[in-house]
């Protein structure tokens, strides 16, 4: 009661400790346990990609829903060699990166596995592809799970560092057509 005394505002601690509890219940995510996760059925085929020009450097990452991901691979997708090589093998069939022209041989570096903020669980890879030299003009073309859903949709949003250039790509099934940005 010091403070008090001093002629600290006592509300003032209240008020304070009320915002932090109610920011806290407002950012965090509910605990989801990636069994439960998997259980649940999502009504949307979708797949987010953020790809970061970088000099020479393209790095993109992709996130898919686990389920929808290891229909199109027709294998449980894992943290192993052989599911990495399978997930190599279908990016390297329907996510397809031009440079100025060159088609830019891609590698995974990391993947794993996640849960979205619906509980939904997914999985994600990071890939990079590296050009010659400072990527002018950027082509995409990104069939991921087109061959499985009628409705897919694809959506990549291109950065170019350090200027924090954006761009918007919407792929959707039916439309395989390669997209085109310039920076």
């Amino acid at each position: 009661m010091e403070g008090a005394a001093a002629g600290a505002d006592p509300v003032r601690p209240v008020r304070r400790a009320a915002t932090v509890a109610a920011l806290a219940v407002l950012t965090a995510a509910a605990p989801v346990h990636p069994a439960d996760a998997a259980r649940r059925r999502h009504d949307i085929h979708v797949t987010h990609t953020r790809l970061i020009l970088d000099g020479a450097h393209v790095v993109a990452r992709i996130r898919w829903f686990r389920d929808d991901l290891e229909r199109a691979l027709g294998r449980p997708v894992g943290e192993v060699a052989a599911s990495r090589a399978a997930l190599a093998a279908y990016l390297t069939s329907h996510f397809r990166v031009r440079a100025d022209g060159v088609i830019l041989v891609c590698r995974i570096e990391d993947d794993a596995a996640d849960v979205d903020p619906g509980g939904e669980a997914v999985w994600w890879a990071i890939i990079q592809c590296d050009a010659a030299s400072d990527v002018r003009t950027l082509g995409l073309t990104n069939t991921l799970l087109f061959e499985r859903f009628r409705d897919q949709q694809n959506l990549v949003t291109v950065i170019k560092a350090p200027e924090d250039q954006r761009r918007a790509l919407y792929f959707q099934s039916g439309d395989p057509r390669e997209q085109v940005v310039s920076f």
